[in-house]
């Protein structure tokens, strides 16, 4: 049975970043090291490193913007990698990994709400539950 997207919840270090308008999970993979030897009579390969994706939010920008952003995104140089955790459908099904901020913005335009944009780079790969 297909989840709805309805009373589904990003949080950031355990703030509840509110008013979501989507989330995108992806871009994991897994590096291939090619050990093909010239006697091979078939393509061989082993694992490479991880790549654990990432994470893009969507949200409309909450009036105490500056409080989210510290919470988002810390400050450059920052060593430790923050907890995102998304509740998908009121908490059926939850994705949750550490991650850095790569990219925090804002836009408005004419007659429309600010938005925010957020994309976290996975430090971790995602948990399922």
């Amino acid at each position: 049975m297909a989840l709805s997207s309805y009373g589904t919840e990003f949080y950031a270090a355990g703030v509840l970043i509110g008013e979501v308008t989507s989330i995108s999970v992806g871009g994991s993979s897994l590096t291939e090291i090619d050990i093909t030897s010239l006697t091979s009579t078939d393509k061989a390969y082993i694992m490479g490193a991880f790549e654990s994706g990432t994470i893009t939010v969507d949200f409309f920008a909450p009036s105490d913007f500056a409080s989210i952003q510290s919470v988002i995104q810390p400050i450059s140089g920052d060593a430790t990698a923050s907890v995102f955790v998304i509740y998908f459908a009121g908490a059926q099904l939850t994705a949750s990994a550490n991650g850095i901020c790569t990219n925090l913005s804002i836009s408005a335009e004419q007659d429309g709400a600010v938005q925010a944009s957020s994309t976290i780079k996975l430090t971790t790969a995602i948990t399922w539950s």
